[in-house]
């Protein structure tokens, strides 16, 4: 039974290898048992890509875990609540949800394969310098997976071995702290044990390197650091990861803000500056590359500039993602950043009209949609209606500086490591710096409560719309009050004249959603469909 398991496994694991292809050259045709695969480093490479797998579907970086199912005080979706009852953006889903059930299985499936992995990767003839390193890539992967599970859902089973049975489902949940404790410690044990290679070995950023892992490490001891855990000493932990990016010098911001997107939908790598130093790769859509299930990305379809003209010349767009007031209110004018994060033109829609007709006008502020990801900027041909590979970032180089700047003052407050760690971002985007001095050329801070807030809003407006703004909210402990806050937003005073909201009904609509947001949205449901088959879980608090 346990050698049917493993098979079953591994079969997937090759099924779906193929949309890590860019780091995968040759692809083994077929295998009878797991006695006869891992033979050698082509096998083992093969079966890592499909660890890899879990990152590029729909349900986690191509769509759902970080565009629907992340909505915060920055953006909306633009449909009434009844048109979209079945979506995780309406926050009416209940534990039956399929697209949770689907994040959850995808995430638990990239940890089982690398589970049998781990196991079966003794059998391959190779070095053992380059075994240690492919040991080092899985194991940081399955942790990986299981701190995306522990910030998604809480109290999570830990599964540290592969499935022995079809009846092995009855695993207790270990609480969050723990989890983190362990992701943390398997993290940390790869890259002091050397088993990562340096991100200049690759020339593509679609796989894990020792700065990625070490600007992962600077999140999550982020997380632990704040709310609900307020673990002591991660603040420490974070800053010090974060410096070990930034010391590396394998990293620097692109000049460019806007070619950090473009080269995602164009699914090229920027390997002169390395800025999106990790990314969720997607490769080519159901006409070019059939047969891929939800192995496809939805950038730009979802989250791009509303357009209906379905040619190659644009490419289709649901422009569902809208902008909140206050996104624009953070932007000054000269922000490089504004108008690659906030749509500067929209596509006629309009029926009877062509499609194709480029528009600058706008009713109102909140008619403009997410814009970092636009489809008329795909090279990919031909394009089709809901699907393109373009690639998303899950950590960039600019993350890490603001990571260290907000590390550093909560230790130190606004030092001038803080100070120049959050400059040398503003400095990209063309706006005066932050000094604790008075002066024409740079905007005055008071101390470490008035940076913490300019910090927060730093990250806003550089990494709107990448599926991080809800889990910052959250471990700053204001996720409530500022979803709190987006729902009264459109109905001040100040906000219903011309230009700010064009209508009562957008007004309602960018309510509707942000008014629900309590504490029990903090976390999703524990899948009905698990709770049926693992006996030992419990449904989380309010659920």
């Amino acid at each position: 039974m346990k050698n049917r398991i493993i098979l079953l496994t591994l079969l997937s694991v090759l099924l779906l290898s193929s949309s890590c292809k860019k780091f995968l050259e040759n692809e083994p045709k077929d295998f009878l048992s797991p006695d006869n695969y891992f033979r050698n480093e082509a096998e083992v490479k093969s079966a890592l890509a499909g660890v890899y797998v879990t990152l590029g579907s729909e349900f986690t970086y191509g769509r759902h875990m970080v565009v629907d199912g992340a909505m915060d005080d920055l953006g909306y979706w633009n449909q009434s609540e009844v048109n979209i009852i079945d979506r995780l953006a309406s926050w009416n889903y209940t534990s039956a949800q399929p697209q949770i059930m689907m994040m959850w299985q995808r995430l638990y499936e990239g940890i089982e394969r690398a589970n049998v992995l781990l196991e079966n990767i003794d059998k391959a003839e190779m070095e053992e310098a380059k075994k240690a390193k492919y040991v080092g890539e899985i194991r940081f992967l399955r942790a990986y997976y299981h701190y995306l599970l522990t910030d998604l859902w809480g109290d999570i089973p830990v599964r540290l071995q592969s499935n022995q049975t079809v009846t092995d489902v009855n695993i207790p949940q270990t609480s969050a702290k723990e989890v983190l404790q362990m992701v943390v410690t398997e993290m940390e044990d790869v890259i002091n044990n050397n088993h990562l290679e340096a991100a200049s070995v690759y020339n593509h950023s679609s796989r894990v390197s020792i700065t990625v892992a070490q600007a992962i490490l600077a999140r999550v001891y982020l997380k632990m650091a704040g709310e609900p855990l307020k673990i002591a000493g991660s603040y420490e932990k974070a800053l010090s990861w974060a410096n070990k990016v930034k010391d590396s010098g394998l990293h620097k911001l692109n000049p460019n803000y806007d070619e950090i997107f473009t080269n995602h939908s164009k699914n090229l790598f920027d390997i002169q500056y390395r800025e999106s130093m990790w990314e969720a790769d997607f490769t080519g859509n159901p006409t070019t590359d059939p047969g891929k299930g939800d192995k496809y990305s939805w950038i730009g379809v979802t989250n791009g500039i509303i357009c209906y003209d379905e040619s190659d010349a644009l490419g289709y767009s649901y422009g569902y993602i809208r902008i909140r007031l206050k996104l624009w209110d953070l932007f000054e004018e000269s922000d490089k950043r504004k108008y690659r994060s906030i749509a500067p033109h929209r596509y006629n829609v309009t029926n009877g009209q062509p499609y194709n007709q480029k528009l600058t006008t706008f009713t109102a502020i909140a008619d403009r949609c997410a814009a970092k990801w636009r489809r008329e900027e795909e090279t990919l041909r031909p394009k089709v209606k809901n699907n393109n590979e373009t690639n998303f970032p899950i950590i960039r180089y600019s993350d890490v500086l603001l990571m260290i700047a907000e590390a550093e003052n909560e230790i130190n407050g606004a030092s001038t490591i803080a100070l120049a760690a959050i400059n040398e971002v503003r400095a990209r985007a063309g706006v005066k710096p932050y000094a604790t001095t008075t002066g024409t050329g740079v905007i005055t801070i008071t101390g470490q409560d008035d940076l913490r807030q300019v910090i927060r809003d730093e990250r806003a407006r550089e990494l709107c719309f990448e599926g991080i703004r809800k889990h910052d909210l959250i471990r700053w402990g204001i996720f409530e009050t500022s979803m709190q806050q987006a729902a009264a937003e459109p109905f001040l005073s100040a906000n219903t004249v011309a230009g700010r909201t064009a209508s009562a009904q957008q007004r309602t609509t960018m309510a509707a959603i942000a008014s629900k947001m309590t504490e029990k949205y903090r976390l999703f449901p524990i899948p009905q469909k698990e709770l049926n088959l693992n006996n030992k879980m419990k449904q989380n608090r309010f659920w």
